[in-house]
């Protein structure tokens, strides 16, 4: 195991301890994008439930969108780790595609379809996969747009269909896990919505690598100021 591997495993374990995530017993359920975060993640959770002193276990899904993303290669590596996988299919990116804006409706959409899948087939935790710097840029964009200083949550309860949503990656930053890529032969899948670059979130995004030129650290202060507020 790299050192960047038991940076991670380290990062996600206290998270989790830190904000309650995982009870003996929990079915987790890793939500699965193709992208680089949450395939750590789902690698990540499956490595700690070999010891972490709650049992656990992981299964990973991936909401299709409908825009022909080729999953084959996410598949083999679930299955390469002993990671049990599903597909779930929907039209989410046909219902999104006309509007100007559609990123939040989308996400709402794919979430949804993730709580359901979950509660339907008795999973008790859906993981995802939002780092720090998420975190970061989140806090921004409702500073900035919204005029509310407010982040992503470490755990969400949904007491109407019995799950518990969780973000074990809070506390991590990108750049370890960019550096994880080629450790883990990460077989990250391109983003097939083409519009990634061009919104609010991205926006921010350049905001903050502007700001961490002079001043590093940017995202991990931000979203640390954040979860402290929160905390006090």
């Amino acid at each position: 195991m790299s050192r960047k591997t038991d940076i991670l495993l380290s990062n996600i374990r206290k998270c989790a301890d830190k904000y309650g995530m995982i009870a003996d017993g929990d079915r987790v359920l890793c939500a699965v994008s193709g992208g680089k975060d949450s395939l750590a993640l789902a690698y990540g959770l499956k490595l700690l439930s070999a010891f972490y002193p709650a049992a656990f276990s992981v299964s990973a899904v991936t909401v299709d969108m409908g825009l022909g993303c080729d999953l084959s290669a996410v598949s083999a590596f679930m299955k390469e780790n002993g990671i049990p996988y599903e597909i779930i299919k929907t039209e989410i990116g046909a219902a999104v595609k006309e509007l100007e804006n559609p990123c939040s409706l989308c996400a709402r959409m794919r979430r949804a379809a993730l709580c359901d899948h979950a509660a339907e087939n008795g999973f008790t935790k859906l993981a995802l996969g939002h780092t720090e710097d998420d975190a970061a840029e989140t806090a921004l964009m409702n500073l900035l747009y919204g005029g509310r200083l407010y982040t992503l949550e470490p755990l969400t309860v949904y007491e109407d269909k019995s799950i518990s949503l969780i973000r074990p990656l809070l506390t991590t930053n990108e750049r370890l896990i960019r550096g994880l890529v080629s450790d883990l032969s990460l077989p990250v899948t391109e983003n097939p919505c083409g519009r990634e670059n061009d919104t609010a979130r991205a926006e921010v995004r350049k905001i903050i690598a502007q700001t961490d030129r002079t001043c590093r650290g940017t995202a991990h202060r931000i979203a640390s100021a954040m979860m402290k507020d929160r905390e006090g």
